[in-house]
C-alpha cells in the first residue's frame, strides 16, 4: 500500500468516500438515525457541495479517503450561497422542512428540529449572529478523521492545507465549533494555535466566553 497523503477534494470521486469517513466519525451522541442523516446535510453535504476548492482530503495512497477538512473561506457569503442554492435541493423526504411535522417521532426532538432548521437556513457556524467577530475570524472549518489514521500528523497537514487556501482568499482568521466533551480534540486544536472565543456567546448563561450549550467555539488568526 503506498504512503497516505493530503490531497484536494476531486467532486467526482471523493463524496461517498468522505460520507463514510463523516458517519464513521460522527459524535458517539448522534450516533442514530435520524440524526446521521440529518446532520450529514449540516456538516458534510453542504461543504463539499458549494465549497469544493476549501476542502481536502486524506488518500490512503490507493485513492481512498479516510479523512478531511472541509470548510469555506468567508461564513457569511458561504452561508447566503447555502440558502440560493444548497437549500433548494435539500430532500425535503430525507430532512423534512422545519414548519413540516414528520411523521417521524425522532424527527420532532427538540435536537433534530434544530439541524433541520439549520439545514434550510444556513446555521452553520456559531459566530453567524457576531459579525464583528465573524470579520475577524471569518473561515471556518470541520475535520474528521478514522480512528486508525489518527494520532499520526495528518490533521494538522489537512488543517494548515485549508489555511493555506483560505488566506489565499483573504481570510485572516478561522474558527471551529466542536462539542465541549471532546476534551481530546480540543487539546490538539489548542496545540496547532486555536484558542478560546473571546466572545460571550450564551448571554452570560455559563460564566464563560466561547460557550454555548454543549458547543465551544475555538478561533485561531492566521499569519
Amino acid at each position: 500500500m503506498a504512503s497516505s497523503f493530503v490531497r484536494p477534494y476531486d467532486k467526482s470521486r471523493d463524496f461517498t468516500d468522505g460520507l463514510h469517513v463523516f458517519l464513521t466519525t460522527i459524535d458517539k451522541g448522534l450516533d442514530w438515525e435520524p440524526a446521521r442523516t440529518v446532520g450529514s446535510y449540516l456538516w458534510y453535504k453542504a461543504y463539499v457541495s458549494l465549497a469544493p476548492d476549501t476542502c481536502f482530503v486524506l488518500d490512503d495512497g490507493d485513492g481512498r479517503v479516510v479523512g478531511y477538512c472541509i470548510g469555506a473561506a468567508d461564513t457569511t457569503a458561504f452561508a447566503q450561497r447555502w440558502r440560493d442554492v444548497f437549500t433548494p435541493v435539500v430532500d425535503p423526504n430525507l430532512v423534512p422542512k422545519p414548519d413540516v411535522r414528520s411523521d417521524n417521532p425522532l424527527m420532532e426532538r427538540d435536537d433534530i428540529k434544530g439541524f433541520r432548521n439549520a439545514v434550510y437556513n444556513a446555521n452553520c457556524s456559531m459566530l453567524q449572529p457576531w459579525p464583528q467577530t465573524l470579520q475577524q475570524y471569518p473561515a471556518h472549518l470541520h475535520i474528521d478523521i478514522l480512528p486508525e489514521y489518527q494520532r499520526k500528523g495528518y490533521g494538522s497537514l489537512m488543517i494548515n492545507a485549508f489555511l493555506e487556501a483560505v488566506e489565499g482568499r483573504g481570510a485572516k482568521g478561522v474558527h471551529l465549533d466542536m462539542v465541549q466533551h471532546n476534551v481530546t480534540g480540543r487539546a490538539f486544536y489548542e496545540k496547532i494555535g486555536f484558542k478560546i472565543c473571546p466572545e460571550v456567546l450564551d448571554g452570560g448563561a455559563s460564566g464563560q466566553t466561547g460557550v454555548n450549550g454543549i458547543v465551544v467555539t475555538l478561533v485561531k488568526s492566521i499569519e
